[in-house]
């Protein structure tokens, strides 16, 4: 199964490079796709940056690119049951630098656990889809 997963991310990880900021503009008003490009050059990623799969979760999530954002959003998805020496790593580090945002971290740790497992799917296939309806098929809150 983990395999199987990892063989989608790199499929997924693939394909995004081929999408810059500018191109994800392109799609239609309020879709992923839109969200996703104007995320990149909000957080001045530059006009011709790739499109990552963290990209995706950041914004689906948190939609922000602060660094305690980025560890809520490590909480979120540990919840969602994604593992891995980085995130583990990412949340020990936001233990210790801001203790006075653990319960922030542990509401969206349950969250996380709240919504559907999405973490691992595709989201090429979603970047036509608005993302009030991705966030809503997921219950992403």
């Amino acid at each position: 199964m983990k395999e199987k997963i990892e063989a989608v991310r790199r499929e997924f990880d693939k394909k995004t490079q081929q999408l810059t900021a500018l191109q994800l503009i392109k799609y239609p008003e309020g879709s992923l796709g839109q969200q996703l490009g104007r995320f990149l050059l909000k957080n001045n990623y530059g006009q011709n940056v790739y499109a990552s799969h963290d990209d995706v979760l950041q914004l689906l999530i948190s939609g922000s690119n602060t660094f305690t954002d980025d560890i809520a959003v490590q909480f979120y998805l540990l919840g969602n049951g994604s593992f891995g020496l980085r995130r583990l790593s990412a949340m020990a580090a936001g233990l210790v630098l801001f203790p006075h945002k653990a319960s922030h971290f542990y509401d969206m740790y349950k969250k996380g656990k709240a919504a559907l497992r999405f973490y691992d799917i595709d989201h090429m296939g979603l970047l036509h889809l608005p993302v009030t309806r991705v966030k809503e098929t997921f219950l992403i809150r």
